[in-house]
C-alpha cells in the first residue's frame, strides 16, 4: 500500500454546538499530526426561509435586515470562539463566514477548492436521536466529493472498525485508516460481512469468498498489525452492532461500491452506518 500523506486541506463546519466542539477537538488533532491546512467555515441563512419559517408577507423590512444582522454577528461569533481553539493548540487557521444555506456551501467550498477532508459533528434534535445525522451532516456526508468525518460522542481514536468488501474504495478506506493508526497509536480490525442471501452460496463457499476479501484487503498493508474479522448477515446492521458492543471509537468505510451484483457490499451502507453508529464514522471518497 502506498504511502501518501492525507488530510493537506481540511474544512471544519462549526456552528456552536456540542458535537461541534467535538468536531474542533479532532481537527486540532489531525491538523498537528498530518500538518494540514484547516479552514473553519460556518454559514449563516440569507432569508428566515433558509431555516425552515414562512416569512409573513408583511415583516417590515427593518425588522428583517435585524435578524438577519444578528444572525451574521452570531456567526462571527462563533468563528472567533472556534479560531480561539485552534490559535491556543498553535494551528493556523484561515475563516469564512458564509451566506446560504450551510450544506450547500460546504458542499460547493469542499470541491471548488479541492479539500481532502471535511470534518463535522454529527447533530440530533433529540436525546432519542443523539446518534443520527441532522439533515446538513446528512447532505454533506451523501453529497460532498471528498472524505468526511462525522464526529458524535468523542475524539479518542484507539480502536477502529474498517468495513472492506473487495471494491476499490474499500481498500482505500483500509489505507486511510492504517495512517489513522499509525499517528493515534490505535488497533484495526477490518472486517467483511457476507450477505449469502444476495449470492445464493453454500456457507463454506461464501466464508472461503470472505477470507479472500480480508486477505487481499490487508495483504499491502504495512508496519501495523491488523485483525482479520469475518462476519454474516446484513452488512450495516453487522458493522453498527459490532461497533456499539465492543465500544470501537471509529468506524471506516468507503462511501461508493461497485454494482451490487458485484460487491459483498451494498450501496445503503455507508448511509446506514453514518446514520446510527454510536461510534464517530469516516466515509471514505
Amino acid at each position: 500500500m502506498t504511502e501518501k500523506s492525507l488530510f493537506k486541506r481540511i474544512l471544519v463546519a462549526v456552528d456552536g454546538s456540542h458535537t461541534c466542539l467535538l468536531a474542533q477537538e479532532l481537527a486540532v488533532l489531525l491538523a498537528k499530526k498530518f500538518q494540514s491546512k484547516v479552514t473553519l467555515v460556518h454559514a449563516v441563512p440569507e432569508q428566515l426561509l433558509d431555516l425552515g419559517v414562512k416569512t409573513p408577507a408583511d415583516i417590515p423590512k427593518s425588522v428583517l435586515e435585524e435578524i438577519s444582522e444578528w444572525f451574521v454577528k452570531k456567526g462571527e461569533e462563533i468563528l472567533r470562539n472556534a479560531q480561539a481553539i485552534f490559535s491556543e493548540e498553535g494551528v493556523e487557521i484561515d475563516a469564512r463566514l458564509l451566506h446560504g444555506d450551510p450544506a450547500e456551501n460546504i458542499i460547493n467550498l469542499a470541491a471548488d477548492k479541492k479539500y481532502d477532508l471535511i470534518v463535522l459533528g454529527n447533530r440530533g434534535e433529540t436525546e432519542a436521536e443523539v446518534f443520527s445525522l441532522g439533515s446538513n451532516a446528512e447532505k454533506i456526508s451523501r453529497h460532498a466529493e471528498c472524505s468526511v468525518f462525522i464526529i458524535k460522542e468523542k475524539t479518542k481514536i484507539s480502536k477502529i472498525l474498517v468495513a472492506v468488501d473487495g471494491s476499490e474504495n474499500a481498500q482505500k478506506g483500509l489505507h486511510y485508516a492504517v495512517q489513522l493508526a499509525q499517528k493515534f497509536n490505535a488497533e484495526i480490525t477490518v472486517m467483511n460481512v457476507m450477505e449469502r442471501r444476495l449470492f445464493g452460496l453454500k456457507p463454506k463457499v461464501a466464508q472461503n469468498v470472505g477470507e479472500q476479501v480480508l486477505s487481499k484487503a490487508v495483504e499491502e498493508v504495512k508496519g501495523i498489525s491488523v485483525t482479520k474479522r469475518l462476519e454474516s448477515g446484513n452488512p450495516s446492521e453487522k458493522i453498527i452492532e459490532v461497533a456499539n458492543k465492543e465500544e470501537y471509537d471509529l468506524i471506516v468505510v468507503g462511501s461508493r461500491g461497485l454494482s451490487r451484483s458485484k460487491r459483498f457490499f451494498l450501496g445503503s451502507v455507508s448511509d446506514d452506518v453514518s446514520h446510527h453508529a454510536h461510534c464517530s464514522v469516516l466515509l471514505v471518497r
